[in-house]
């Protein structure tokens, strides 16, 4: 198998139910774009910011692969897998084409996403 052919990605599934609304006095079942309980790949990250990364998965009504930027708190389960996908493969390079190629996708830079993404969840306190 050569190198290329796979890649290590932390993988989450989305929230059953999220708060929504004024004091998040609703719930709502998933997100706008995907399923409770879907499967995402999550490629990059903000460590600046500390609340959101991007993912890729299958939209909650098209099933068409999409990538996009979405907040910590809808997700859970973090775990590191490899994903063989070329369709998967193929939004990956997309998304890191201007860096060279997506060398950070290693099992070491997986297994740190699941370690220190559910922290992201906990709310901050701000002084």
């Amino acid at each position: 198998m050569s190198e290329d052919s796979s890649y290590w990605t932390a993988v989450a599934n989305v929230v059953a139910e999220r708060p929504y609304g004024p004091g998040g006095l609703e719930t709502r079942s998933g997100t706008k774009h995907f399923q409770p309980g879907a499967k995402v790949y999550i490629i990059d990250w903000f460590p600046g910011m500390c609340d959101a990364v991007t993912v890729i998965g299958h939209h909650r009504k098209s099933h068409q692969l999409m990538k996009l930027v979405m907040r910590v708190n809808t997700l859970e389960q973090f775990r590191p897998k490899v994903c063989y996908s070329p369709a998967v493969h193929s939004l990956i390079a997309e998304h890191f084409a201007t860096e060279g190629g997506p060398h950070r996708l290693t099992k070491e830079f997986a297994e740190y996403l699941c370690e220190v993404l559910p922290t992201w969840k906990t709310p901050q306190q701000h002084p």
